[in-house]
């Protein structure tokens, strides 16, 4: 191509080379379609009443539209904000989570913040895993539609391991309980290989509910201490353990 070729010459050169039709890198192309959006296709192509997703039925509660409205109400609020998130909701985060944790959390090296917790996930997965290692996540399933995607979008491998229904009860006749599903430790460190670079942990459970018990989380610990793996705690639902 000439010297004097303009950078849209450059673009339509590259396109035409790719078939005119510009593509997404192969990483992101095998994520796939997620969950909700096929769902809501699906349920608004049948008039149905969609259950896949948390649609609130109801207005928010006054004081949080009107706290919303002081935040819009306040200039200094217009800016950009830090890319770790405003100083003054580091510190709060740091101060709730330190009471809870027991020990001390700096506002200034162990918390950032988030557009939604999906972004902190990739996040996660972003900084810890690198493009052609072949390094694996483990997801213990069902599970979140969007670890999947984001493990893969960040170069990993997924590895899933099963949450099994240990009861005697007839599910014909009985309720299953979130409780009768349970994580076989021997499985899950059988899924560990040498390339297993973290462990995604969700609890309270989403999708079946499960609240990991103090002595599973203690048995998964131990086997990510073993294998030197970094736990990704998802506790999304943590107050929502009825």
């Amino acid at each position: 191509m000439s010297s004097t070729a303009t950078p849209a010459d450059k673009r339509a050169a590259a396109d035409a080379v790719r078939g005119g039709v510009p593509t997404p890198s192969p990483h992101y192309a095998a994520a796939g379609l997620d969950v909700w959006t096929m769902m809501n296709q699906v349920a608004a192509s049948v008039d149905a009443v969609n259950l896949g997703q948390g649609f609130m039925g109801f207005a928010p509660k006054s004081f949080i539209t009107r706290a919303a409205q002081e935040a819009l109400d306040e200039s200094s609020h217009h800016q950009y904000a830090p890319p770790r998130g405003r100083p003054a909701l580091l510190a709060q985060v740091a101060a709730r989570f330190s009471r809870l944790l027991g020990r001390d959390i700096s506002p200034a090296s162990e918390v950032s913040v988030h557009a939604g917790a999906n972004e902190a996930l990739l996040s996660a997965f972003t900084a810890f895993l690198e493009h052609g290692k072949g390094q694996e996540v483990i997801l213990i399933e069902p599970a979140f539609d969007q670890y999947t995607p984001n493990v893969i979008m960040a170069g990993g491998r997924p590895v899933y391991v099963p949450l099994r229904v240990c009861t005697s009860k007839d599910p014909a006749k009985e309720v299953i309980s979130s409780s009768d599903w349970k994580l076989d430790s021997a499985e899950l460190e059988a899924a560990i290989s040498s390339n297993t670079r973290i462990l995604v942990l969700n609890t309270p459970h989403n999708p079946v509910g499960k609240v990991f018990a103090r002595g599973e989380l203690e048995e998964i610990a131990a086997i990510a201490k073993r294998h030197n793996l970094l736990v990704v705690a998802d506790e999304v639902y943590e107050h929502l353990t009825y």
